[in-house]
């Protein structure tokens, strides 16, 4: 159900809102609540601070979006939405700065890639 209810907010958003323009954020993941009322909706982006602005903007357009929502799913619920921003990359970018300063490089796959052949 969160797919279908990512696809149907992907095109809320492309063609029904037009005084929204999230920019180059996107909807990573929605997770709707087993009865259907309640679905979280987790944007993500390239500027972190873009996508919290947006973040921001969906949730006091989040009636509006219902509204349109509502719809294109044709369900007997249209599920409230809270507008989230999606750490997930940024936390899984930090944890690789971390180790990459912490993990001192193998001297030995550095030459896995080269084309030198000292045969």
């Amino acid at each position: 159900m969160g797919e279908n209810v990512r696809d149907a907010l992907s095109e809320v958003l492309r063609r029904d809102i037009s005084d929204v323009r999230i920019g180059w954020s996107s909807i990573s993941e929605v997770e709707v609540s087993p009865d259907l009322h309640y679905a979280k909706v987790y944007m993500t982006g390239l500027k972190e601070e873009d996508t919290k602005a947006d973040v921001e903007m969906l949730r006091k357009l989040a009636p509006k979006i219902r509204h349109f929502l509502g719809k294109r799913l044709k369900l007997k619920y249209t599920p409230e939405l809270d507008f989230r921003y999606d750490e997930t990359a940024m936390k899984a970018l930090r944890v690789e700065t971390l180790l990459r300063d912490v993990i001192p490089p193998n001297p030995e796959n550095e030459n896995l890639g080269s084309d030198d052949d000292e045969s």
